[in-house]
């Protein structure tokens, strides 16, 4: 498992992003999908975007621009349990039938710098509710002598 820096981790990708561009890769950064578009067959056909420049109103604004239909061969959606899109894919594709909804979902949310005297090679902590007054459930992964993982 590896853990970047967010400043690493963009630079990162924004070479990769370069790269891909060359291969044809199209990238719309700051552009939300608001729903996934559907081929007749049922298929994934791609995502179209949200009309920007819209009044509190509803009228639109001198700033407004229709949204785009994004099609492609392949769509990755990678938004978590519980995003807008994934919501739609489960049920065109009745994916939670027969299961358990997931409620949850596990990833590393923050990276904390501590003094280096207090770093313990190779601690892992599993914590229920603290050090917060709620339930919820976290790991406490030791990276180095300055950083912990959340």
């Amino acid at each position: 498992m590896y853990t970047w820096r967010v400043l690493k981790k963009a630079i990162w990708l924004s070479g990769w992003a370069n790269k891909l561009k060359l291969l044809g890769v199209e990238i719309y950064p700051g552009c939300a999908a608001a729903e996934v578009l559907f081929h007749k067959d049922g298929s994934v056909k791609g995502v179209a975007t949200n009309d920007v420049g819209i009044a509190k109103d509803g009228s639109p604004k001198d700033t407004f621009a229709r949204g785009m239909e994004l099609h492609a061969k392949t769509t990755i959606f990678a938004e978590g349990c519980r995003g807008h899109l994934t919501k739609q894919i489960m049920r065109q594709f009745n994916l939670n039938e027969g299961s358990q909804h997931q409620t949850y979902g596990i990833g590393l949310k923050e990276v904390w710098e501590i003094q280096p005297e207090k770093h313990q090679p190779g601690l892992v902590e599993h914590t229920i509710g603290w050090p917060l007054d709620m339930v919820v459930r976290f790991y406490i992964t030791s990276m180095n002598q300055r950083l912990l993982q959340l």
